[in-house]
């Protein structure tokens, strides 16, 4: 794993250092936002910690979650640098949110975007990103519904 001196510019292009950005999140504190989340798991590919990546996937994820690849894609990578092009939603209030954004690379044949409308989700007080490709374990009819609503799975979304 790569490290960043704490004073330098956080590769998340927030403008604050590594320090009081996204240093905070891969030490432990819950990301507020779906944007913070989405910036700090950029850093997370570009300093290569693949265990970040997979701790804020969403749980119900993770048994279709291609974690060697994951993996792979975090070490083989070089990242350059995050633009966040818009959000919906993904306040501290919310319960989802979207980002879209272009992720920066280089590669052999030069600089590349990788341009990607992602989906996060907040549970438990704790926002996650969400692969659109893999499929997620649904709660049971009697589990509490996943919008955070505090009904039962059945009475609210899962009808």
């Amino acid at each position: 794993m790569k490290s960043i001196p704490s004073e330098s510019l956080c590769p998340c292009g927030s403008g604050q250092t590594y320090q009081h950005c996204c240093a905070m999140f891969h030490t432990g504190k819950n990301a507020p936002t779906a944007e913070k989340l989405m910036r700090s798991r950029f850093c997370a590919y570009y300093l290569k910690n693949a265990a970040y990546l997979l701790e804020t996937t969403w749980p119900r994820q993770h048994d279709g979650l291609d974690k060697s690849g994951i993996m792979n894609r975090a070490d083989t990578t070089e990242w350059t640098r995050l633009d966040v092009v818009r959000t919906e939603a993904g306040q501290a209030e919310d319960s989802k949110g979207i980002v879209e954004f272009k992720a920066w690379y280089k590669d052999g044949a030069g600089e590349s975007a990788h341009h990607e409308t992602s989906d996060f989700i907040r549970e438990n007080g704790r926002w996650y990103f969400i692969y659109p490709d893999i499929p997620a374990k649904l709660p049971g009819r009697n589990d509490p519904c996943l919008c955070g609503s505090g009904k039962k799975y059945k009475k609210c979304c899962g009808c």
